[in-house]
């Protein structure tokens, strides 16, 4: 598994030691505290929990995005193999899964900010080009697929599909300028019972990071004075 950034690393030892929902009901983030000793202030952005800029920066001189392979972590909590009889996940299967989602993040990207946003995307820094590096964290997972691990046909039926927290930083990508970083937990609030698999976790996992992509490209968006 890939390294994680060390200012990443920093905030996702934050984000554990914080505890999330003391963090959503007084408001504050994990990424707080280092986001204000490192010069950036808060800012309000709609359905976003926190997001902190450096005073000045300006995203219009960016056209091209360089996004990082997301990293992707486990919610400490999460252990299927003791909550359920069904689950006997081991860490390749875990592994397969952090692989799934980082691919269906990287194609999302690619959608929501090349494909529908016109927004190019590179593997090598530049001038204009403004480098995303994500993290998804704290992911839980309520009932992981394990119909390929079982003799007989399982079905798992479940209200929710989970939680997963972003923690992403924009910076300048060939400077490394910091120049926004975002903390956000979505949790799935499904209200009708479901048949949980494979097919059903990807597709909230993906409404999730749909909605992040779209922030990111709302935000390119209004730096140019585009319509959003």
């Amino acid at each position: 598994m890939k390294r994680l950034h060390p200012c990443l690393a920093l905030l996702l030892s934050a984000t554990a030691l914080c505890g999330l929902i003391a963090c959503q009901t007084t408001k504050q983030s994990p990424i707080d505290d280092l986001s204000t000793q490192e010069g950036l202030q808060r800012a309000d952005v709609k359905g976003v929990d926190a997001v902190y800029r450096r005073p000045g920066a300006n995203l219009t001189p960016y056209n091209k995005l360089l996004v990082r392979p997301v990293y992707v972590e486990f919610s400490k909590n999460w252990k299927p193999e003791q909550n359920s009889e069904l689950y006997r996940m081991n860490e390749p299967d875990r592994e397969k899964i952090r692989q799934e989602l980082a691919q269906l993040f990287a194609e999302v990207m690619v959608k929501e900010l090349q494909t529908e946003g016109g927004y190019q995307l590179v593997t090598e820094p530049a001038a204009d080009v403004l480098e995303v590096r994500p993290a998804i964290v704290n992911l839980y997972i309520t009932a992981p697929d394990v119909s390929m691990q079982t003799a007989g046909r399982v079905r798992t039926f479940t209200a929710d599909s989970g939680e997963m927290t972003l923690i992403a930083e924009l910076r300048d990508s060939v400077t490394g300028t910091l120049l926004a970083r975002a903390f956000d937990r979505r949790e799935d609030n499904g209200m009708m019972w479901q048949w949980t698999n494979s097919v059903t976790n990807s597709a909230d996992a993906r409404r999730i990071i749909t909605s992040w992509a779209d922030t990111l490209r709302n935000a390119l968006d209004a730096a140019r004075g585009k319509q959003t």
